[in-house]
């Protein structure tokens, strides 16, 4: 079997659930305006009559420049189940121009889409298969005050999810403690509460919120500096007994990594086909994680996530994001099979399991460019 043609859709849609996000940061506080969704679709088509699909969310101009200028040339008239091979070749693209690493992921989807069709079996049993479902646990957003945050964790915890991590929404590390203690207070002891910074302080914020962390019994505590900087996340591991969660957005997949682990600067690592250039990268951190005793906690969701979760073994949970208690409530909105607070593939998936609307796509997309060998 070989790659015979390539079709890139840039598509611009709204989302039905639009959400805010932290204050005073790029991209957020814009009036509810994290609405829209530049999408990167890749097909990657075979003279079998097989198709691959990979997905972008976001990023999508950025993405499509990428693929459109560099994947062609590595990718028609290959053999599309060599994903080993075409990811090396991908990541050596990196050298050259620091090729967006979610490019890379798109392509490495496509790619194990089309051998799951091929093999005619769900991508995470190729993987391995470690287990058919997973618990999820819910994600927020950002919320103007904790009353809302605690509207939606109710509306979680109705739903099944026995774990709830928050996002924060401002910089101030007393206001956001506060915040934690209201939410501990309000869901008892019994529930697993987890806390993701997403970068906001530098070493003494982070130290000072992590202490806080601990009295209040939180599970673990997510990137809470800037991921350049492992000195201090090897100081703050050191220095706290809380688990530190980190290694999420570096770029270099299990290289990266493995520094990590090496400098002791995190106790649960990263990993993720977005942001580890796909299931290949996902699937090489997470066994490194394993070969040091150490999780590796999928971050994000999708159903690529989803069979990266349900295909390693030193994985706790699928993240779910919640944004509203509406979205909360309507299961459909969730982009994977769910049932009381547990996620799963649905039988008879093949591939990836990914719902396209070609059709849509095709009269929809705002650019479309073929490659053909």
């Amino acid at each position: 079997m070989k790659i015979t043609g390539l079709l890139v859709h840039l598509l611009d849609s709204e989302t039905k659930y639009p959400f805010d996000w932290q204050i005073d940061r790029p991209g957020s506080d814009d009036g509810r305006g994290l609405n829209r969704r530049h999408e990167c679709i890749l097909r990657i088509q075979t003279d079998e009559g097989i198709e691959g699909h990979g997905v972008v969310g976001s990023r999508g101009a950025a993405t499509i420049d990428a693929v459109s200028r560099r994947l062609p040339d590595i990718l028609l008239g290959a053999d599309p189940l060599n994903i080993e091979y075409l990811w090396e070749r991908m990541w050596d693209i990196d050298r050259l121009e620091e090729f967006p690493i979610y490019a890379q992921g798109l392509a490495d989807l496509a790619l194990w889409d089309l051998k799951g069709k091929y093999a005619n079996m769900p991508v995470y049993q190729l993987l391995g298969g470690y287990r058919d479902s997973i618990p999820a646990y819910a994600s927020t957003t950002s919320y103007d005050t904790e009353e809302e945050y605690l509207k939606v964790i109710d509306a979680s915890l109705e739903q099944g999810y026995q774990s709830i991590k928050l996002h924060l929404r401002y910089r101030d590390v007393k206001t956001n403690a506060k915040l934690c203690e209201r939410v501990r207070r309000h869901v008892g002891d019994e529930i697993e509460l987890t806390l993701d910074a997403s970068a906001l302080w530098g070493y003494t914020d982070a130290l000072w919120f992590g202490r806080r962390l601990e009295e209040l019994n939180f599970a673990w505590y997510e990137e809470p500096m800037r991921e350049f900087d492992l000195e201090s996340y090897a100081k703050l591991c050191a220095d706290l007994d809380i688990p530190i969660l980190a290694c999420e957005t570096p770029d270099g997949a299990h290289w990266n990594a493995a520094e990590f682990i090496r400098r002791g600067a995190l106790d649960i690592m990263r990993t993720s086909t977005h942001y580890k250039a796909g299931l290949t990268g996902g699937v090489k951190v997470a066994h490194l994680a394993e070969s040091h005793g150490m999780n590796a906690e999928v971050h994000g969701g999708g159903p690529a996530n989803l069979h990266l979760a349900l295909g390693i073994p030193n994985n706790t949970y699928y993240e779910d994001l919640v944004i509203s208690v509406e979205q909360v409530r309507d299961v459909a909105s969730r982009g994977v099979a769910f049932k009381d607070g547990t996620v799963y593939v649905e039988s008879g998936t093949v591939g990836l399991g990914q719902e396209l609307d070609i059709e849509y796509i095709e009269s929809h997309a705002e650019t479309t460019l073929r490659f053909a060998e």
